[in-house]
């Protein structure tokens, strides 16, 4: 097996961390081919190559590879890097599995209802528009490919943790409306799996068991650290930007049934508690 991460950024670097441990190569690319902190692996300079400032892909970082998984979010105006500019390189190769990290908002608001990988896509805002027709262009490209929606990311240094230490958590108050969310690891191990399993077409939800409203998820954070948490805010009142009001105007409760189904995944973190736990935990340690 040998891996390109396209477009290694948080989840993409975990990812490569976890490959290096099962002895598996590994390359990655970035915008401009920075090498990575931490991570001793060939990085290759890659931005969407359709414009006069792209920046193709070098033939080199598809040599002998069998796997590929895409971390790359559109750009403002929708245009996938990959399926715009690396499509004939990638269906040339000989791919064993190809990997793309969606979003859970193409189901759109349900109004708190589960969703499934079967429930019927309603994408209420032009990103999420955007992301079920990259998914459908690789679902049809004739590439090994494998869709994995994924709801709110967090993890190590990017988590409640950290904005209630720096005072910036907000506490918006709207009950009843909840969020789904995945530690960081619960993706890596999923694709991990997936990639020891390949199933081209298929489409995975990668979330933790117990959707909540993002009150709870401070108040969790607020009793790990000690600190009195920030006080609530009626959402009727809060001065959001047009990114933050688009994410309060929907609300799904996301299924996972699939990835312990099908690839045998058993969450490291089947909560947030536990997730911000193993955090704080870890921290904790580093500080000693």
């Amino acid at each position: 097996m040998k891996v390109l991460i396209l477009g290694c950024g948080y989840t993409g670097q975990r990812l490569a961390q976890c490959l290096i441990q099962q002895g598996v190569e590994v390359y990655a690319t970035n915008r401009l081919g920075t090498p990575l902190q931490g991570l001793n692996i060939p990085v290759f300079p890659f931005a969407c190559a359709t414009g006069s400032s792209g920046i193709p892909l070098p033939a080199v970082a598809l040599d002998n590879v069998t796997h590929v998984v895409s971390t790359i979010s559109p750009d403002e105006h929708g245009i996938d890097p990959v399926t715009a500019s690396l499509m004939p390189m990638l269906q040339g190769a000989k791919l064993q599995w190809f990997g793309y990290l969606s979003t859970t908002g193409v189901y759109g608001d349900t109004q708190g209802a589960w969703v499934d990988e079967d429930s019927p896509l309603n994408p209420q805002n032009v990103r999420s528009q955007h992301r079920v027709t990259i998914e459908a262009t690789f679902l049809n490209s004739g590439l090994p490919a494998h869709i994995f929606r994924l709801p709110g990311i967090y993890g190590p240094s990017r988590s409640i943790l950290d904005k209630l230490r720096a005072g910036t958590a907000q506490h918006l108050s709207k009950p009843g409306h909840v969020f789904s969310r995945i530690h960081v690891d619960d993706i890596v191990q999923t694709l991990w799996q997936s990639m020891r399993s390949p199933q081209p077409s298929f489409i995975y939800n990668v979330a933790d068991d117990e959707p909540s409203e993002s009150g709870e998820l401070i108040q969790w954070g607020a009793k790990l650290l000690n600190l009195s948490p920030p006080p609530a805010i009626p959402f009727e009142r809060a001065n959001l930007s047009p990114m933050a009001a688009s994410f309060w105007s929907e609300c799904r409760r996301i299924r996972n049934t699939k990835i312990k189904r099908t690839l045998g995944v058993q969450l490291s973190y089947p909560t947030y508690r536990e997730g911000l736990q193993a955090i704080f935990a870890s921290e904790t340690v580093t500080q000693l």
